[in-house]
């Protein structure tokens, strides 16, 4: 039986209670059978001043997620070309895991500029599209691609940029982390002097 698998693509700087919220509820209300977070190394349409190396971001994810067996944390991007283009991650998932089946998991926010994105056709033509809502970027169905669908998931207002200048602002945010990330994040210093891509 093929696995059905959800993509969540994000850097993870670092990764909050939002994101795992959005998983879990998505988890919970569609057919997947898990969801794997792909760390991406660099967004082809992000500014990379304030990415932190992406072991650090990757053993985040890793803390984030550890007591739920139907979350995955990956590093695939880690070793493909930079930027990070989705259609390539996507061709090396079908490669690897050729019985299962991937869908992407998308905030309202990123569906709109899809277009945009490298071989978008073939994204659209063939991979099933999960879209959770984004403050500020509402959608009806008449508006999506073929093969997608909305999920009523809660709208997450939290962003990983408010939180990374805080803690770069001294401010204490360990609720909005879990209490083992933002340990980790404090053993190591991540924020406070905002340690660039490739540092450490």
């Amino acid at each position: 039986m093929n696995s059905k698998i959800g993509l969540f693509f994000g850097s993870f700087n670092p990764i909050h209670i939002g994101h795992t919220a959005i998983a879990n509820y998505i988890l919970e209300y569609s057919d997947l059978s898990e969801i794997w977070f792909i760390v991406t190394p660099q967004n082809p349409f992000k500014k990379d001043e304030n990415l932190i190396n992406e072991h650090f971001r990757l053993e985040m994810t890793k803390i984030s997620i550890a007591d739920d067996p139907r979350f995955k944390a990956s590093d695939i991007e880690f070793n493909l070309p930079k930027p990070s283009f989705t259609i390539n991650t996507l061709q090396e998932l079908n490669r690897l895991y050729p019985s299962n089946i991937f869908v992407l998991l998308m905030g309202s926010d990123n569906i709109i500029n899809l277009k945009k994105w490298k071989d978008a056709d073939k994204i659209i033509g063939n991979y099933e599209i999960i879209v959770y809502p984004r403050h500020g970027y509402p959608i009806s169905a008449t508006d999506l691609p073929p093969n997608t669908k909305i999920i009523d998931a809660p709208i997450m207002e939290i962003s990983s940029t408010m939180i990374r200048n805080s803690l770069k602002a001294g401010k204490k945010l360990s609720y909005f982390l879990l209490s083992d990330v933002y340990k980790y994040v404090k053993m190591n210093d991540l924020y406070e002097r905002c340690k660039v891509n490739g540092a450490r």
